[in-house]
């Protein structure tokens, strides 16, 4: 039962990942969207890309001052030593 299923839903899967970029875009979007309604980013662009099968590439262009950089590299190198810690 558990072959036929994963049958399924690879079939399910590669039917729609040919859409996936515009996806990705749109949850990229959304996160950066919500950051700029933060303060956290003054502006941005995104534009995602498909170089193959489940391989995309996505372009980012963020608009920050150097406060806004320094608060996100500040916060990603925090969790970034969160998870090391794990």
């Amino acid at each position: 039962m558990s072959t036929t299923f994963s049958s399924i839903l690879t079939k399910f899967v590669l039917l729609f990942e040919p859409i996936s970029p515009r996806f990705v875009s749109f949850l990229v979007g959304r996160k950066l969207k919500e950051w700029k309604n933060k303060g956290l980013i003054d502006g941005y662009k995104t534009k995602t890309k498909r170089i193959g099968k489940f391989h995309y590439k996505i372009y980012l262009d963020l608009d920050l001052t150097s406060k806004q950089a320094s608060r996100i590299l500040r916060d990603t190198l925090i969790q970034a030593l969160k998870r090391i810690r794990r």
